[in-house]
């Protein structure tokens, strides 16, 4: 099975690691990750040729609004932000995800109760210490 990471620039892109290391940790040792540089232009394209050995897309700008377009179906949250940043292909029909909208709200939950703008990190008073 085939998944990659797609967008203009994507050398910089850590997703192959992090997935190909979730891979192996799940054993899911025929399936492979890469990244694949591509436009706008060449999204619809690229999704048009690919077969059902795909799982599916992780996609980064710029083409997080062009996925709504080449996808059969959409989710309600990634037509409430219009953005999608996953293509998931299923018998044959490509769905369009958010998933920054749960990562967000996920960092947010972890980082709430040590991060508090009025007390600095921890909870404590900026520039004191407590004891």
């Amino acid at each position: 099975m085939h998944a990659a990471v797609l967008g203009s620039p994507v050398a910089h892109s850590l997703s192959p690691a992090l997935h190909t290391a979730a891979y192996a940790a799940l054993g899911l040792h025929d399936w492979s990750y890469e990244r694949c540089e591509c436009d706008e232009a060449g999204l619809p394209r690229f999704v048009a040729g690919l077969d059902r050995e795909w799982a599916g897309l992780s996609l980064t700008m710029p083409l997080k609004r062009v996925a709504l377009e080449v996808a059969d179906e959409v989710s309600p949250l990634a037509t409430a932000t219009g953005a999608a940043n996953t293509l998931v292909l299923r018998d044959g029909r490509w769905s369009a995800h958010n998933t920054d909208v749960a990562g967000l709200v996920a960092l947010a939950a972890l980082v709430a109760p040590v991060v508090q703008p009025e007390r600095g990190v921890g909870g404590g008073v900026q520039g004191r210490r407590e004891r």
